[in-house]
């Protein structure tokens, strides 16, 4: 499989409005290998020009999901439809998708210029179209410079930079990336970040982005889809996850989370609630979105305060420092509750003039019932 199979020298790229991106929508999608179900009943939206990313750990269901939108995988029930047109039953080079791939899947004997033409060349396309074509393909990645280079004279970077530009050449209206910074080390992938956030503003196509690093996808998406065992865990904004995760997993899956499990609902005031946990705290938190049996309070680290701050807020205790550490900006702590196992991950900015607190300390702990979200267990 590679990044040229949307291209293909028989048959026209399927239609599409003129509007650049899709639409796309999986229409209770699922995925059986005999008895064994990868991908359990799918809907979801794309809206046109969304950059949507899909994470979740290994065989979530994630790369199956883009497999069958790409046509590399036929779905065992449902419909896959682009912009309005039902493609289960439409081969992977009518889909016009453009597809990036971790390996670049660039022709190690042909230049830059020509590895991004190539698709071109193969629809049947004239040599003055292909060539301006390249150079503005080339031009919006900013290697107008090197395009007759071949790929191993060029950085992963910029590797990464010509898969793009290829897989955008013929202006598709989907791009679907499949862990494309994978291959890169931590700083050249937060560099591509950026170019890919440009390169897909500057383009338009809508972009489905699968991933197993949760702040790249953060970074990257105006939405994503968490998903666990074959199914969509939760959808919403980066922002809208992290902050108002549903489950257990989704909190803990995107980023460091402290829970303490709730022995009883005590009541609730409209958004807020008023529970007991299992080590007897009587706490508010907002109320849980989702019906479950076994809940938790999620607390992230960033909005547990100390000190001073602490005192007044809707939660307000009296903690014992179990562990204190300086790392880069920031102090961070795990505060034992009173009379309890539960143990507070509490992340503090650092700044000149503020002491670390040292274990064994005592020390005011609190926060705001909006601040702390009730969460489902399961």
């Amino acid at each position: 499989m590679n990044a040229l199979s949307a291209s293909h020298p028989h048959g026209a790229a399927m239609d599409r409005p003129s509007s650049r991106g899709a639409r796309v929508e999986f229409d209770r999608v699922s995925k059986d290998y005999g008895e064994l179900t990868v991908l359990h009943e799918t809907s979801l939206k794309i809206a046109p020009g969304e950059l949507f990313a899909l994470i979740g750990p290994s065989g979530s269901g994630k790369s199956t999901l883009l497999g069958i939108l790409a046509g590399f995988v036929p779905p065992t029930y449902g419909a896959v439809r682009i912009d309005g047109t039902n493609i289960v039953a439409v081969p992977p080079y009518r889909r016009n998708i453009g597809m990036v791939f971790q390996n670049y899947a660039l022709f190690p004997h042909i230049s830059v210029a020509e590895n991004i033409g190539f698709p071109l060349k193969m629809r049947g396309c004239g040599k003055a179209e292909i060539g301006e074509r390249v150079k503005k393909a080339l031009a919006m990645v900013r290697l107008e410079a090197l395009g007759e280079r071949r790929p191993a004279q060029l950085s992963g970077g910029q590797q990464q930079r010509v898969a793009l530009a290829r897989a955008a050449v013929y202006d598709p209206g989907l791009l679907l990336m499949d862990e494309p910074l994978g291959a890169l080390d931590k700083n050249l992938r937060e560099e591509m970040q950026d170019e890919i956030k440009r390169f897909q503003r500057a383009f338009g196509a809508t972009v489905l982005y699968v991933t197993h690093d949760q702040q790249e996808a953060a970074f990257l998406a105006d939405r994503l889809a968490v998903m666990r065992g074959g199914m969509l865990e939760q959808i919403g904004t980066p922002r809208q996850l992290y902050e108002m995760p549903c489950t257990h997993f989704v909190a803990s899956f995107l980023g460091e989370a402290s829970l303490l499990p709730v022995a009883e609902l005590l009541g609730r005031d409209g958004q807020e609630v008023r529970v007991r946990t299992a080590g007897g705290l009587i706490l508010r938190a907002l109320a849980p979105s989702r019906v479950s049996e076994r809940r938790a309070v999620c607390l992230r680290p960033e909005n547990i305060l100390v000190g001073a701050e602490a005192r007044g807020r809707d939660n307000h205790f009296l903690g014992v420092v179990e562990e204190a550490v300086f790392t880069t900006g920031t102090l961070r702590y795990r505060i034992r509750l009173p009379g309890t196992d539960g143990v507070l991950t509490v992340r503090v900015p650092s700044r000149p003039g503020i002491e670390l607190l040292a274990p064994g300390a005592s020390v005011d702990i609190g926060w705001d019932a909006s601040m702390a979200v009730t969460i489902s267990e399961d």
